[in-house]
């Protein structure tokens, strides 16, 4: 049976969802961009997270928050829409960039709880009424986990727009996965993809490539890779898979029309993890109009993805 309780975390309060006898459990912060600070798979931790109050406010590298309106980087902060220039702060210095948006400290409301014998599912909801500069429109985000023993995790983002003109969207969440003390003894396996062609700014090109490296189970070794990759937009999943010490990890992601069909792979410099960011669009998005999505008033941008783990024995 699956627990629902909270607890103290500083100035914050966690919410947590347990199953004792599967290992199963779930560890957010609705307070703060609803980050996860913990998530187990019978009974073993996936994720490299913040472990203090304040390394969750520092938010350095955006460990496993959620990012909108826009994934990854935005050219100097800025954009044009509706016939107006917009910008955001370039808080990456050395591209002098927009990274991942703005919506990792805001705070949502629990808007949903359920749990069962075989499964918990908590919804959260964030509200803006346009008053961010860089993108002054009304919508909302939600952010539905569910936590089953079939089926490992599954997030499903949605963006919504409220307001009265049509908005640009991108979402995208930032998980790291540690399966063991190095990447560099674990063993990707990539769906079918394109290498998107990225500039000295770490902005995509124009260009796509042929890309089989991790087609079958290679192991990392010294590969470094900080990459956006092009997904086929066709109906399903894209499925990635991670081995490691701890066990194999199979994440997945929803493609299709409005969907994940970019995936980003990181590497951290210290080489203790493994990011697979799914994003409903490439980096600079919002000029270059990959995979962005143009949403009319009352529509919605939404798409799952997912992790289920087979222990290592």
């Amino acid at each position: 049976m699956y627990k629902h309780s909270t607890a103290p975390f500083g100035a914050f309060t966690k919410h947590i969802l347990r199953n004792e006898t599967t290992g199963h459990q779930l560890v957010l912060l609705p307070e703060y961009g609803a980050i996860v600070l913990d998530l187990q798979l019978h009974g073993v931790s996936l994720l490299d997270t913040y472990q203090t109050p304040q390394e969750v406010i520092n938010n350095s590298w955006a460990k496993n928050t959620v990012l909108y309106p826009f994934p990854n980087r935005l050219k100097d902060g800025a954009y044009h829409w509706g016939g107006q220039d917009y910008h955001f702060f370039a808080n990456e210095s050395h591209t002098n960039t927009a990274l991942h948006g703005f919506g990792q400290d805001k705070p949502m409301k629990v808007t949903f709880l359920e749990l069962d014998e075989t499964t918990a599912a908590i919804t959260c909801l964030y509200t803006d009424y346009g008053t961010h500069d860089g993108y002054p429109f009304r919508f909302g985000v939600e952010m539905a986990f569910v936590l089953s023993d079939e089926n490992g995790f599954e997030l499903q983002l949605t963006l919504r727009n409220h307001d009265e003109q049509a908005i640009p969207a991108g979402l995208g969440w930032h998980p790291y996965f540690a399966l063991g003390p190095k990447a560099d003894t674990y063993h990707l396996q990539m769906p079918e993809c394109r290498l998107v062609g990225n500039n000295e700014r770490m902005l995509p090109t124009g260009k796509t490539y042929e890309y089989d490296d991790f087609s079958t189970p290679q192991p990392l070794g010294v590969t470094v890779l900080d990459n956006c990759f092009e997904l086929p937009i066709k109906e399903g999943r894209a499925e990635t898979t991670v081995k490691g010490e701890k066990g194999t990890l199979h994440y997945w992601q929803e493609t299709g029309a409005g969907k994940y069909n970019f995936l980003q792979v990181f590497i951290p410099p210290l080489r203790h993890c493994i990011a697979l960011e799914p994003m409903t669009c490439a980096p600079d998005a919002f000029n270059n109009g990959m995979g962005l999505a143009k949403l009319e008033p009352g529509e919605k941008l939404s798409g799952k993805f997912g992790v289920w783990f087979e222990k290592q024995v």
